[in-house]
């Protein structure tokens, strides 16, 4: 015998499906907030002074400012965009613009990553405010004498950020730092050996889309390896005069603290591309894609 079937009244079944309707819109809103990437910026003495208030209000979570290039340029904004940015609650990391081209071999890349650390290393500590020191390696080399290689150069860009690590780990500080490049110059002049450290690629599309574009290139670094992307030089932040370089990270919010000094700097970088048009009939299956550094 089948059992009697329970009947609802009809207002009550259009309050459910209004209910219903109202709890999935609130998920699926909930869901792509938390997919959407950090966007971040990086700057120098060319943006002059900084409103860092007003770059966080903008929707800015996280900078790199310069601190040194090559042997003798010290920044003069960096350790006012250091102290700022954290005031306002905007992360920032400390980086170097590279001269392998001036301080030939092991010992350029020595002293270059003594001279950062010795601007930079007050700021490059725990404590929750500060990111991975950043080494900016994109210079002309043809002047270099003797002239690279992609194994020269890749050795060059290893012994800066392992000296930066050592100098790091004498202060009781773990890090692990950020190589910058741009897609021709790593494809041309960098092995697979560099791949240790976590990849910043710059490239600029004519459209880009930071929640969901990516860098046309990783190489040497495996493809979608990419941890932050320099997808604009002309971007327009209110509090910052004229235009600045723009980025993204390749996450989550909550993974961008695994670049955050002191954090979870021992554990391996987790990233995932967020996928928004997964979609499947209830008790299905669906599948998504993340990325391990």
């Amino acid at each position: 015998m089948r059992p009697p079937q329970k009947c609802f009244p009809l207002n009550f079944r259009r309050q459910f499906r209004v209910i219903a309707s109202a709890v999935f819109f609130l998920v699926s809103g909930a869901l792509a907030i938390q997919a959407q990437r950090p966007l971040g910026v990086d700057v120098s003495h060319y943006q002059g002074s900084i409103n860092w208030p007003s770059v966080n209000g903008s929707g800015i979570s996280f900078a790199w400012a310069k601190a040194t290039e090559g042997l003798s340029v010290n920044d003069a904004y960096f350790a006012v965009n250091e102290s700022g940015a954290p005031a306002a609650g905007v992360m920032i990391g400390a980086y170097h613009y590279a001269h392998p081209e001036m301080n030939i071999g092991l010992a350029g890349a020595d002293q270059e990553a003594a001279h950062f650390w010795s601007v930079a290393g007050n700021y490059i500590k725990n404590g929750g405010n500060y990111l991975m020191p950043m080494l900016d390696i994109e210079q002309d080399l043809s002047t270099a004498t003797p002239a690279y290689t992609k194994t020269t150069l890749s050795q060059w860009v290893n012994r800066w950020c392992q000296d930066v690590v050592n100098y790091a780990a004498a202060s009781g500080v773990t890090v692990t730092p950020v190589v910058y490049t741009y897609t021709s110059y790593s494809s041309a002049w960098l092995n697979s050996t560099v791949t240790v450290w976590p990849l910043w690629m710059a490239q600029y599309p004519a459209s880009p889309n930071p929640h969901s574009g990516a860098p046309s290139s990783t190489s040497p670094w495996t493809p979608g390896a990419w941890v932050v992307w320099q997808y604009s030089a002309t971007g327009v932040v209110p509090g910052i005069s004229g235009n600045c370089d723009l980025d993204v990270f390749n996450g989550t919010a909550a993974g961008l603290t695994n670049l955050v000094i002191g954090t979870n700097a021992q554990l391996p970088l987790v990233t995932l591309v967020p996928q928004l048009d997964r979609a499947v009939d209830a008790g299905g299956t669906v599948s998504f894609a993340g990325t391990a550094t």
